[in-house]
């Protein structure tokens, strides 16, 4: 591929890499700004014997004052994020199809850099969680469009022969997003600035959409010689009741739902867990959870470099190699949760569940997210739009359905038992239904060629 084509790959997977910095950077600074974060105290698990269950620990960093919403409120300002994804991933990602890709992530980055600098005041200045809550919808709306409009782009630049591997490059800057989210808000709030890591952030969203503009204007946007050249698709255009008919294509919505629940619940149950049961300090936890995303990171890289090799020598066919990746992240990553139960207060071997159930996350990017460009590379924004709605509602039953019901209490058993078995069940579809064979209905509406 050329250099341009690598350039905006490039670009893509740093906006990922941002925008999951700065989701969960939100929540370690909630804990940092909360007398007590996240979740009530009451709980069906009492903290471990040996364990110094001090949420205050955050008191070591400077912050101008502690708030005491109530568990409801900051759940609300937590799942406003998804709900934000919810409302905007299908219209506006259906949206970027038409060809606007490029300036709708552009504008992803940039409300999400602003809205980043703006927690903090209408948290500590205004203490307005309806204001914060606002602000998370907003970065949750900023969010929504982000993954249509990079399967769009890649169904346009980049060669169906190198299709998944580097579509899986592309969209694994989520899973490197978890790393340096992880480390910056780990190191940065602590030691430099709790309300300075906000502006960090903001600096670098808007360095970011200046660099991606110049790009609009200057570098080469190319076509691959095989992608679809009929021009941009419509609302109208897209085959909706065909695809909507499609085994395959039901069975990838029910498996985004299921990855959505699990990975919303690896992502702000796990870390709360450990604070609450295991005692382990908030702020340094995010230097010893950023590793596991590390390695998830990683684990994504090869997992796409495998199943291309595999796929090429012709000795696994790739829906099987796509069955087998989603297994292992859907039921594998639910199974080391229910390692992290049975361990009890043994901090050794949770610790290390925790850290597989996050590192077997990088096998989705090579089976689940890539999968709609198996299916229909010309509709790809489409198909990946709708996916990202299912995948967001599964986001909200874990951080907004299920932490709401208990209110005033947890009850772990019942959250993590929800964390096993609604993954596993979604994946089932999947792999008796699921398939990488190009779809009738990716040439039904073509325009004739001229």
């Amino acid at each position: 591929m050329c250099c341009a084509t690598k350039a905006w790959l490039t670009m893509v997977f740093v906006a990922y890499a941002f925008l999951l910095t700065t989701r969960l950077h939100f929540t370690y600074s909630m804990m940092v700004m909360m007398v007590e974060p996240l979740v009530a105290g009451p709980a069906d698990r009492e903290p471990c014997p040996d364990a110094e269950v001090q949420v205050s620990q955050n008191s070591t960093v400077g912050v101008a004052k502690r708030l005491n919403w109530t568990p409801r409120q900051q759940a609300a300002a937590m799942g406003a994020y998804f709900i934000g994804t919810l409302v905007s991933a299908f219209p506006v990602g259906v949206y970027s199809s038409m060809g606007h890709e490029r300036s709708i992530l552009l504008w992803c980055v940039a409300v999400t850099a602003v809205t980043a600098a703006l927690v903090p005041v209408a948290a500590i200045q205004y203490d307005s969680w309806m204001t914060v809550t606002f602000l998370r919808f907003l970065q949750g709306c900023a969010f929504g469009p982000s993954g249509p409009c990079g399967g769009t782009l890649a169904g346009k630049i980049i060669p169906r022969s190198k299709s998944s591997l580097y579509s899986t490059c592309m969209f694994s800057g989520t899973l490197f997003g978890g790393f340096t989210g992880n480390l910056f808000s780990g190191v940065f709030i602590p030691h430099v600035s709790h309300y300075g890591s906000h502006i960090a952030l903001t600096m670098f969203g808007l360095a970011w959409a200046a660099t991606w503009m110049t790009m609009v204007h200057w570098t080469p946007y190319d076509r691959a010689a095989d992608a679809d050249d009929s021009g941009p698709t419509t609302f109208l255009s897209t085959p909706w009741a065909v695809m909507l008919r499609s085994g395959p294509y039901i069975a990838l919505l029910f498996a985004s739902l299921g990855h959505g629940y699990l990975y919303g619940f690896i992502t702000t149950g796990l870390p709360i867990y450990g604070v609450k049961v295991l005692g382990l300090d908030a702020m340094k936890n995010g230097i010893q959870v950023s590793i596991p995303w590390l390695i998830c990171w990683t684990t994504s890289i090869l997992a796409g470099v495998s199943a291309i090799s595999l796929t090429n020598a012709d000795t696994i066919k790739k829906t099987t190699i796509r069955k087998w990746y989603a297994a292992i992240v859907l039921i594998g990553s639910p199974l080391m949760l229910m390692g992290a139960v049975v361990a009890d207060c043994n901090r050794f071997i949770v610790k290390s569940f925790m850290k597989m159930s996050v590192v077997l996350l990088g096998f989705e990017r090579s089976s689940l997210r890539i999968n709609s460009l198996d299916l229909c590379p010309r509709y790809a924004g489409c198909l990946i739009a709708l996916c990202d709605v299912f995948y967001s509602l599964g986001n909200i039953m874990d951080s907004m359905i299920a932490r709401n019901l208990f209110g005033d209490t947890i009850n772990w058993n019942v959250l993590f038992s929800l964390a096993i078995t609604l993954p596993i069940a979604c994946s089932m579809l999947f792999i008796f239904f699921g398939s990488s064979k190009k779809q009738c209905w990716d040439q039904r509406y073509r325009r004739p060629s001229t």
